[in-house]
């Protein structure tokens, strides 16, 4: 639904369209994107090396998924043998997650000055024109993020007989700290607490939904992909046929799943979602100078797409739980 909605948006107030940007060439300003069927074929890897090596996205991420669930089966095992391996194999993955999460964080803390560097022309070039794209970028996201909040929220906590305001007004502090941090997996143990303490919701249903919800369930992630490809598009002067606009909203859907809950991550995934959707983001072109110029406002894109993030993850889990009949009532009185 939210990448449905960030694709209608970008219609109605076609962010990045009559974008001129000087200093770059039309070289890349054609697009193949692949069918829904090809998308679907290439998630299953031939080679898992290959698909690493090359920056196979979907493939890597599918793998991680079924890599994932086979070792949390087989930690189960009543083989003490195989249990023991799988539980050192277990330990270098988590190792190795906390390991590149440290490094992310690293280049991200000197990706500002890679920033300033990728835009410093456009900006000198062409202030006026691409300050007012930026500044409509900006309202298009946060206007998709006011629909997915208090319409798709909303309808869907009223079909539950939950309130949107006391939902909103119980989950506050969760929300203002995902704005704050920009970082869900950083908010996620504020947001257990409001979710039993504020929200009613036992730790049974939020131990599992929020983590959970954290990583996969990422409605703003999803308006500020979709919106930033057709900014792309419409910058470079692409015409997106609809079956392509199709594929983009499922490349968008599956695509959020693997998002790294810090702050920052975005336009990590959103370089392999623009690649898998055939906006090719290569030096001194139209797709690469439009990307440049999302990074520069991505840290303000940041704040409100997180705290769509979290939110949905607890209007979800507050639904798990009232369909449960395990929601406290009386908290919401």
């Amino acid at each position: 639904m939210a990448a449905t909605f960030g694709l209608v948006l970008a219609h109605i107030f076609k962010p990045g369209l009559n974008l001129s940007l000087a200093g770059t060439s039309a070289q890349g300003a054609t697009v193949e994107t692949p069918s829904i069927g090809s998308v679907l074929l290439n998630m299953v890897p031939d080679n898992v090396a290959a698909a690493f090596a090359n920056g196979a996205y979907l493939q890597v991420l599918i793998f991680a998924v079924i890599f994932g669930l086979a070792i949390s089966l087989l930690r189960e095992s009543k083989d003490d043998t195989i249990k023991e391996a799988v539980m050192v194999v277990y330990r270098f993955c988590y190792g190795g997650v906390q390991t590149m999460l440290t490094i992310t964080k690293w280049v991200l803390e000197y990706t500002p000055i890679g920033i300033f560097a990728l835009i410093a022309t456009l900006f000198a070039q062409q202030c006026t024109k691409v300050i007012g794209s930026a500044a409509m970028l900006i309202l298009v996201c946060y206007i998709g993020y006011a629909v997915q909040l208090f319409v798709v929220y909303g309808v869907i906590l009223a079909a539950f007989k939950i309130s949107l305001w006391k939902f909103i007004a119980r989950a506050k502090y969760a929300m203002l700290m995902a704005f704050s941090t920009r970082s869900s997996s950083a908010t996620l143990p504020v947001t257990l607490k409001v979710a039993k303490e504020n929200l009613g919701v036992p730790e049974s249903v939020g131990g599992f939904t929020l983590p959970l919800g954290s990583q996969i369930n990422l409605d703003g992630e999803a308006y500020y992909q979709i919106i930033s490809i057709f900014f792309v598009a419409f910058a470079a002067g692409i015409h997106l046929t609809f079956i392509q606009q199709l594929t983009a909203i499922f490349i968008v859907t599956i695509g959020t799943m693997g998002t790294a809950g810090i702050a920052g991550s975005g336009p990590v995934i959103l370089l392999a979602v623009l690649s898998m959707g055939g906006l090719k983001v290569e030096t001194g072109t139209v797709v690469a100078a439009a990307f440049a110029l999302i990074l520069g406002i991505d840290v303000i894109l940041d704040m409100g797409r997180t705290t769509i993030n979290v939110s949905g993850d607890m209007a979800g889990t507050c639904i798990v739980a009232k369909t449960e009949g395990l929601l406290d009532l009386d908290k919401w009185k």
